[in-house]
C-alpha cells in the first residue's frame, strides 16, 4: 500500500515505526541447536542508552514509498544487511511519545516483522547455496545509533525480561514492548521451522 494511503487510513496515529527480527544459527550448529536473534545495543549518547533491541526505526513518508520500504531501509541503515524477504508480522505496538523539543505528545504505531536477508545465503563455487552462520553475517552498525550487536538466545532474552538483571537491558514496555515481542518472534520462527520440516 502506498505510504500516503496507509497513513490516511490510520489518522489516529501521528507517526509510524518499523522493526525487523532476523534469525541465524551458529557455525557449529547441530540438530536441535536453538536459533539466535540479532539484537543491537543502543549508543550511550542516544535515547534509551545501552538498551538492546532489534533493528528498526521511524518510517519516513517523504522517503519511503510504503511502510515495508521503511522496514527495508531501516534494517539496511542499522545493520548493513539487505532484506530479501519479509516473512511475517510479529506485533503492532502503540504508545504515546513526548517530543523533547516542544513537549508535544504524539501517538506512534510500530509494526515489527520477521525478516530474511540476502547475506544469509552464500553461493558456493560449485553453484550450490548454503545458509550462512551468524558468525559469518557481515553486520555493520551505524555508530551514532548502536554501539554493539549480539546474536541472542531465547533463554537469555527471557531471563533478561523476567529478572531485569539478565544479559540484555531491554527498553521499557512503554516503548514498543521489545522483550515480549522478541519472545513472540522466537515462537513464530520456531513454528515456521517445524512447518518447513513437515512440508
Amino acid at each position: 500500500i502506498p505510504f500516503t494511503d496507509f497513513i490516511a487510513a490510520r489518522r489516529e496515529f501521528d507517526a509510524f515505526a518499523v522493526g525487523g527480527y532476523l534469525f541465524a544459527q551458529p557455525a557449529t550448529s547441530a540438530a536441535g541447536t536453538p536459533p539466535s536473534i540479532l539484537l543491537l545495543q543502543r549508543a550511550m549518547t542516544d535515547s534509551m542508552p545501552g538498551c538492546w533491541e532489534g533493528p528498526g526505526g521511524a518510517a519516513e513518508p517523504d522517503e519511503d514509498r510504503s511502510l515495508l520500504d521503511g522496514l527495508v531501509r531501516e534494517v539496511a541503515e542499522e545493520t548493513g544487511l539487505r532484506v530479501s524477504r519479509i516473512v511475517e508480522l510479529v506485533a503492532v505496538d502503540v504508545w504515546t511519545h513526548t517530543r523533547r523539543s516542544n513537549g508535544e505528545q504524539i501517538r506512534i504505531a510500530k509494526y515489527s516483522f520477521i525478516v530474511e536477508v540476502h547475506e544469509a545465503m552464500k553461493r558456493e563455487n560449485d553453484g550450490t547455496c548454503r545458509a550462512v552462520s551468524m558468525e559469518e553475517m557481515p553486520v555493520t552498525l551505524a555508530a551514532m545509533e548502536h554501539q554493539a550487536f549480539d546474536w541472542a538466545l531465547e533463554e537469555d532474552v527471557r531471563d533478561s525480561l523476567q529478572t531485569g538483571r539478565g544479559k540484555y537491558q531491554l527498553p521499557l514496555p512503554s516503548m514498543g514492548h521489545q522483550g515480549p515481542n522478541i519472545l513472540r518472534a522466537f515462537a513464530m520462527f520456531e513454528e515456521q521451522q517445524k512447518r518447513a520440516l513437515i512440508c
